[in-house]
């Protein structure tokens, strides 16, 4: 059985639509989940997951980097999740 995974997530639908149609001009397969909730309201439940079929995945994370849309940052974490890592790392000091 095939599977979907999520590759990106997009808090407007329409940065959303932008890369769906870019990846479909490169002959990858897309779909959007909670894409018609976040129409409405931005960024609802982690907004847009842009999701491909797993076999697809390699070549469109690919293609995003190539086309610019997913850059090395994109993967470093957010300076909130920094300060959570230096709170828990006080608390668990030996």
């Amino acid at each position: 059985m095939e599977e979907l995974v999520t590759i990106r997530s997009f808090s407007q639908s329409i940065d959303f639509e932008m890369v769906k149609s870019y990846l479909e001009s490169c002959g990858i397969e897309c779909f959007g989940q909670d894409e018609i909730l976040n129409r409405d309201y931005a960024n609802v439940n982690g907004g847009v997951k842009l999701q491909v079929w797993k076999e697809q995945a390699d070549e469109a994370i690919k293609l995003l980097f190539e086309g610019g849309y997913l850059k090395e940052e994109d993967f470093e974490p957010s300076p909130e999740m920094k300060l959570i890592e230096k709170v828990l790392s006080f608390f668990n000091r030996k």
